[in-house]
């Protein structure tokens, strides 16, 4: 078996990598010591040590950052989150409890209780208490992801559904449409989970985030043409990220349309700042033939003097 290695970094800001225990042994004690008055770099470093999972340092450090702190919703809920993680789930529920009385609109609280009913096997109670959360704000990403999670083990498909569409009846609710056309999909419903996916993108005010979201499951589904649909109506050149490009770009590719797809790049490079135009450059080099192929442009005017549409709008 291999020997574990810990990954850090130092105080002269180089990375590090340390066998894990050497790291327990030698670096730990000395950054405990170091951070025990700093409480903002010492709960960074308890947010490490819960990463890399070295649980009882993490337990010295939350205590101490509630001491530094006070009870402050995020001191409270992190102690329970390393209770968590020592399996002490009694523990953990009686600091979430007292997290939730103090801070009565504790989404977190509400999330981490739920998990560990779940955990415990009590999935009713897991549901209940995610309800907490999602009656408040339906699109609540992990709130429904753990929800469905829930559903689906007590084998309540037709509740979960009832509960999603009277969320998604919600003013700005989005997140329970895309989750509808999610399990439309995984029934095999396409025709449902397109209805169910335009929905939540007519509705929403985060286009960006729903077609990103709705591009990757149609795109690892392998509904190369249903994303295409997509992206023709919704995806605009200046979102502020590129992913949604590469995604469009990658449906077109594999549907023969590589002019098209090295134009949407294109398109896309020229809203995004510098730093992320080298990503859509390293995304083009990765095609066959891209710098041989002729950029495609807006079509010249009809010799009638009717302006054509621009290529992307007819594009079928």
């Amino acid at each position: 078996m291999s020997e574990e290695y810990i990954t850090f970094t130092n105080e002269h800001g180089h990375a590090v990598q340390m066998p894990r225990a050497d790291y327990e042994e030698k670096i730990i004690p000395y950054n405990l010591e170091r951070f025990w008055d700093d409480r903002e770099s010492l709960r960074q470093f308890a947010v490490d040590l819960v990463r890399d999972k070295f649980t009882a340092h993490a337990a010295t450090a939350a205590d101490r950052l509630l001491e530094l702190y006070g009870p402050i919703e995020s001191a409270l809920i992190f102690r329970a989150v390393v209770y968590m993680q020592a399996g002490k789930w009694d523990k953990a529920k009686k600091k979430i409890r007292e997290a939730i009385e103090r801070y009565p609109d504790s989404d977190t609280g509400y999330l981490n209780l739920a998990r560990i009913f779940a955990y415990e096997g009590d999935h009713l109670r897991a549901l209940e208490t995610l309800e907490q959360v999602l009656s408040k704000d339906p699109n609540h990403e992990t709130g429904l992801k753990l929800y469905v999670e829930n559903c689906l083990k007590l084998e309540k498909n037709e509740e979960l559904l009832d509960k999603l569409q009277q969320w998604g009846e919600k003013e700005s609710a989005w997140r329970p449409q895309l989750t509808i056309g999610r399990l439309a999909m995984q029934e095999g419903n396409l025709l449902q989970a397109m209805q169910f996916f335009s929905q939540a993108l007519e509705r929403t005010v985060e286009r960006e985030a729903a077609l990103l979201a709705v591009t990757g499951e149609l795109g690892q589904a392998g509904y190369v043409y249903q994303l295409i649909q997509m992206c023709e109506k919704y995806w605009l050149p200046t979102f502020a990220q590129p992913y949604i490009a590469f995604n469009y770009a990658n449906a077109l590719l594999v549907t023969d349309q590589k002019a098209k797809a090295l134009a949407i790049l294109r398109e896309c490079q020229q809203h995004l700042p510098e730093e992320k135009k080298e990503m859509v450059d390293q995304f083009i080099e990765r095609i066959p033939g891209a710098n041989e192929q002729p950029v495609m442009t807006e079509q010249p005017a009809a010799a009638d003097g009717e302006a054509k549409k621009a290529w992307w709008k007819i594009w079928k």
